[in-house]
């Protein structure tokens, strides 16, 4: 039912972008059978997309027939739409339409050709252009990213419903642009270290770089309804300067490391929103780190995501890199079920683990946090410091629905730390009755009453408790 709505909601959006174009637009095609000496109509289409590109202007359309096209260098669009007559590229509406990076070995970069696994590029190089829509376009087997949205001189582009299948570095990336929209969107096999992207004679890398889909750097932009899971590496990074972002409705499962990640590196990370995501099976569902040097994250709003069976945290507030500042951070109505495990190398894990100690202004409050292994919250401070210590830096924890004290013995893990349990006051003690918990449905048909604290938070929550079915 969900695919044929969001089937739905792209056909829909299509046909009001075609409705909406200007008065002599054209459609160019592209196809397996065409030649670049033909016209690019439906009969006579193209073969290659660089040359439908060349001939495209603002309002203009270039359909794609279904097909496996086999690229032998990047795809770089070369002119941009303009505010009211973007340029579509768009898959053949019920075609399959794959552009194929394997061909692709070397690229010319910075006046040298170098291996193209060497470089923050993609298959599909978007960049100094604006106004584009990419539309149901599916990249496979690149050596080094999928799609790649390059500012600073880039704004206004949107990938809808695209894929991205096996890359070492991102399946999508958005680079210091601005006003990107990333929605319905497919990841997998992002970040693989395998041997094919290194030549003969050439260092292995410890680690294949960046994350599933990161956002280094973005403002104004929109990641919504994406889906990214059987990745090498973290899921959706929102990192270095980003500000002025929403991340929501996306779905995360199934990765070795965190799903969800915001990380300042280079300064401010500030204004950035995640909201009624899911994460499940992951090592960490969300975390918060300031790792670069002289970097700071404030303003992050985490809100009605749903975070389950983790083998580490629910959230974690990291200490990786530097280890800095991070602040004016709200953290609720989310819905926390089976976080932690065993013997993780991380340590004692559970609902909300807050590692590091470098937080101040920090307000978790009307989350469920449900069956976490080690405990429901824990903190690196020592249990007869950390009410002082949490005091001193305006954490402030209540409304929350704990399922209980867990009382294990804390165990050192990650960085040599030790994080022990510690339940706030004013929050309440319980189990929620779900509306079909073996289905992983988490609606709460029944809660225990919680008693209002009486604080005034800056944001809000919506009137009801818990968060929503996984996606």
């Amino acid at each position: 039912m969900q695919s044929f709505l969001i089937k739905m909601t792209i056909s829909f959006i299509t046909l009001f972008l075609l409705a909406s174009s200007p008065a002599g637009a054209t459609e160019y095609f592209v196809g397996l059978n065409g030649n670049d000496l033909q016209q690019g109509s439906r009969e006579l289409p193209f073969i290659s997309i660089s040359k439908a590109s060349e001939s495209a202007l603002p309002g203009d359309t270039v359909t794609i027939l279904g097909g496996v096209y086999m690229l032998t260098q990047q795809f770089r669009p070369v002119r941009s739409g303009s505010a009211g007559h973007w340029i579509l590229y768009r898959a053949y509406p019920g075609h399959t339409v794959i552009f194929d990076g394997s061909l692709i070995k070397k690229v010319f970069y910075k006046n040298d050709s170098i291996n193209f696994s060497r470089v923050t590029e993609g298959v599909f190089q978007i960049e100094k252009v604006s106004y584009l829509r990419f539309e149901n376009i599916e990249v496979h087997n690149s050596d080094a990213a999928g799609f790649i949205i390059r500012g600073p001189a880039c704004k206004k582009i949107e990938l809808v419903g695209c894929k991205s299948n096996g890359s070492h570095n991102s399946g999508i990336g958005l680079w210091y642009c601005d006003s990107v929209l990333v929605t319905h969107c497919e990841i997998t096999g992002a970040n693989n270290n395998g041997d094919r992207y290194y030549e003969p004679g050439q260092k292995k890398g410890s680690e294949a770089p960046h994350e599933a889909l990161s956002i280094c750097g973005a403002r104004f932009f929109e990641v919504s309804y994406n889906e990214v899971y059987d990745c090498f590496k973290e899921g959706i990074d929102c990192k270095e300067v980003s500000r002025h972002g929403i991340i929501h409705h996306n779905n995360v499962h199934d990765l070795p490391r965190q799903a969800y990640y915001a990380d300042a590196w280079f300064g401010l990370l500030e204004d950035v929103e995640f909201h009624s995501n899911t994460a499940s099976n992951c090592m960490w569902g969300f975390a918060i780190s300031v790792e670069g040097k002289g970097s700071d994250l404030r303003n992050v709003r985490f809100h009605h995501n749903l975070v389950y069976n983790m083998k580490g945290a629910g959230v974690l507030f990291g200490l990786w890199g530097d280890n800095l500042l991070r602040s004016d951070i709200h953290i609720y109505n989310n819905t926390f079920y089976r976080c932690g495990s065993p013997n993780v190398f991380s340590g004692g894990v559970g609902s909300i683990d807050i590692l590091s100690k470098n937080f101040r202004d920090v307000f978790i409050y009307r989350n469920i946090c449900d069956k976490g292994w080690d405990y429901e919250m824990g903190f690196s401070f020592h249990p007869k410091e950390v009410k002082k210590e949490l005091e001193d830096r305006n954490f402030v924890a209540v409304e929350n629905l704990f399922e209980g004290s867990k009382n294990r013995p804390s165990r050192k893990g990650q960085f040599n730390a030790m994080v022990y349990e510690y339940l706030p006051p004013n929050n309440q003690y319980g189990a929620p009755l779900y509306r079909n918990e073996l289905k992983f449905d988490f609606v709460p048909e029944q809660l225990p009453k919680i008693k209002p604290s009486g604080v005034k938070f800056k944001y809000e929550p919506s009137p009801w408790f818990g968060a929503f079915k996984p996606l």
